[in-house]
């Protein structure tokens, strides 16, 4: 039995992240926990793993044990053995060049035989649906592929309880389906699960129980499921004879000879949400980047409004253009939160008494205010991930291109990205966001972009799609339930 008793921790020894936690995972057993962004359930996970306090350092009180046995007198090569950690962020976790290296790295780290590693790795791909990517390079997977992966290599190190923080967060439908089954096969296994996540279809249906972190303590979760499927924000209908904001024709783009994006045209609308959706690797991520001028295409046209962006300079890119990256660490470059959030105005030349304002009122909606001072990596997940919306905003910019806004987002977070998409929406803005959220986009967006194997396959209102696409036999799309 994985057991803490007494639990407190505090990083800095004046506040207190978590306290007096009482938890315990037996074999076989699979417990969900749910929490606010920044309520600590990362941190109880790095602690439960050996992590904290042996890497990160803090003041921790309480004991953690593993059959019976202090983990403190166990060694960090031992523990890991036993307790397995899937982070938040899985490219953080990644140390290897190759997936086929990665996923080894374990087995062959505790000496294995090379025979029985190769079967392992085709196992633990296989249990992902991720053993075509074996060949591929892990710096050039999608987010979701690098999430399989990351999973994969835990799995083959064969841990007897397995911590999972925010498994699903980039993953597609199918891959979460798949991670039920993986997380199932596992139980019967008598393997210990705990599963850290926002998204609670993810877990729900195969849960033993759930319990709640907030306010520090950890209790059991009290059920208050309904639907969240509302009528959308109504983003403003295209005026007759309008031009189009964003015009994409025939584009392609290629990592070598992966054809990551093939012959994509659409136009987009002033005042339309629109959502880019797609499995894992089917290329939304390269058409993002391509869009906000970070890729330049193979072959193909962009223009913005009437001007092709091959012509268009870097600075006129940014200021009209706000691109929020998938991973939230590539997108902050300061030493504090509030200069993070007015970098963007400082490189363009557009400080002024208003646009500060305006930017100490986004980090207010962000919930963010009160730590402007402190280093922006320190933040949470989700706190990061709100931070890189808002600095990126403040100059007012036509366009938003989002890669997976969501990640790490509780209810508020939620919240605040939909009220920033319909405001955008009213100004006669532009967004495009990449996300499998399909509750989210039903509430929000006003069209789906359907991406499969680099190219548009379907494209049209959001619940003609999501009909169409369970008529194609693809029901993981549709309607996944409630979120915490």
């Amino acid at each position: 039995m994985l057991q803490a008793q007494g639990l407190s921790f505090s990083y800095d020894g004046l506040n207190t992240v978590l306290e007096s936690i009482e938890f315990t995972l037996s074999p076989g057993e699979i417990v969900g926990v749910l929490g606010p962004t920044g309520s600590g359930k990362s941190t109880l996970a790095k602690i439960l793993s050996g992590f904290i306090p042996r890497i990160i350092p803090g003041e921790i009180s309480g004991d953690v044990s593993i059959g019976g046995k202090d983990t403190a007198n166990i060694p960090i090569a031992e523990l890991a053995r036993h307790v397995g950690l899937v982070q938040q962020d899985p490219e953080g976790q990644i140390c290897t060049l190759q997936v086929l290296d990665e996923v080894a790295f374990g087995p062959e780290n505790y000496q294995i035989e090379p025979s029985m590693i190769t079967d392992i790795v085709a196992d633990s791909l296989n249990s992902v649906g991720a053993t075509h990517l074996l060949e591929r390079p892990t710096y050039a997977l999608s987010g979701g592929e690098k999430q399989r992966v990351v999973i994969a290599a835990m799995l083959a190190c064969q841990p007897d309880y397995l911590i999972l923080d925010e498994p699903s967060s980039s993953v597609d439908p199918s891959g979460i389906v798949q991670l039920r089954q993986v997380l199932l096969s596992l139980k019967q296994n008598n393997v210990g699960i705990l599963c850290i996540e926002h998204r609670l279809p993810t877990v729900l249906p195969i849960a033993d129980r759930i319990l709640e972190l907030k306010d520090r303590k950890l209790s059991n979760w009290v059920s208050q499921v309904r639907s969240q499927i509302e009528p959308p924000i109504s983003p403003q209908l295209k005026a007759a004879g309008s031009q189009p904001t964003i015009s994409v024709t025939d584009l392609c783009y290629s990592y070598g000879e992966t054809q990551a994006v093939n012959r994509v045209s659409f136009v987009a609308f002033p005042s339309e949400i629109i959502a880019l959706m797609g499995n894992n690797g089917s290329g939304k991520t390269t058409l993002l980047s391509m869009l906000g001028g970070l890729r330049k295409p193979d072959s193909g046209d962009i223009q913005i409004r009437d001007a092709p962006i091959r012509i268009i300079s870097s600075r006129d890119m940014a200021r009209r253009i706000a691109m929020v990256f998938q991973n939230p660490n590539h997108q902050i470059f300061e030493k504090t939160v509030w200069k993070e959030q007015i970098l963007n105005l400082e490189v363009l030349e557009m400080v002024s008494d208003n646009l500060l304002e305006d930017a100490e009122k986004n980090l207010k909606s962000a919930n963010l205010v009160g730590i402007e001072r402190r280093n922006p990596f320190s933040l949470s997940h989700g706190q990061k991930r709100r931070l890189n919306v808002t600095s990126v905003i403040t100059h007012n910019p036509c366009i938003y291109l989002f890669d997976e806004p969501l990640i790490g987002q509780d209810s508020f977070g939620r919240k605040f990205v939909s009220e920033i998409l319909r405001k955008q929406s009213e100004t006669k803005g532009v967004s495009i966001i990449v996300t499998h959220d399909s509750n989210f986009v039903l509430k929000n967006c006003s069209r789906i972009l359907f991406m499969d194997n680099g190219s548009i396959m379907l494209d049209g209102v959001p619940k003609q799609v999501m009909d169409r696409l369970e008529k194609m036999g693809r029901s993981e799309y549709a309607d996944m339930g409630v979120e915490y």
